[in-house]
């Protein structure tokens, strides 16, 4: 249970309300929780709509537009099923999803990951680097 379960446990609230992950806040004890319970929805968004490996390959764990892509995804369909969505809700999940997926295919084709092949990124150096304090003098 996660330190938010148990805080809104604590004020008698449901738990399992759509909530936002922001990856770069949890630790690594969370973050790995958080991706166990993305990874048991990506399955089954796959098998739902029948994707495939150059939207979702087995490595999308590894890489981090791909993480957030489908977390994002999933809280918005989350927030599309709740018992007070608006009617529309599912529809607009799959105007976003269609939007997604196009996002989703491009970058794992940059990434070049196969369904038998995953490829590490190549992290990009930031435009501007600040001179370290010896190299100012």
């Amino acid at each position: 249970m996660s330190p938010r379960d148990d805080l809104l446990k604590s004020f008698d609230l449901a738990t399992d309300d759509p909530f936002i992950i922001c990856w770069r806040d949890l630790d690594a004890h969370a973050a790995t929780d958080e991706l166990e319970r993305l990874d048991t929805w990506v399955v089954w968004l796959a098998g739902r709509y029948n994707l495939d490996h150059k939207v979702t390959p087995p490595c999308w764990s590894h890489h981090g537009a791909l993480v957030e892509e489908l977390s994002a995804l999933r809280t918005l369909w989350e927030a599309s099923y709740l018992e007070d969505a608006a009617p529309s809700s599912p529809l607009a999940f799959h105007r976003e999803l269609d939007l997604a997926l196009r996002r989703l295919r491009e970058w794992t084709s940059r990434m070049g990951c196969s369904r038998t092949e995953h490829r590490p990124e190549a992290h990009a150096k930031q435009s501007f680097e600040p001179e370290s304090p010896s190299k100012m003098v």
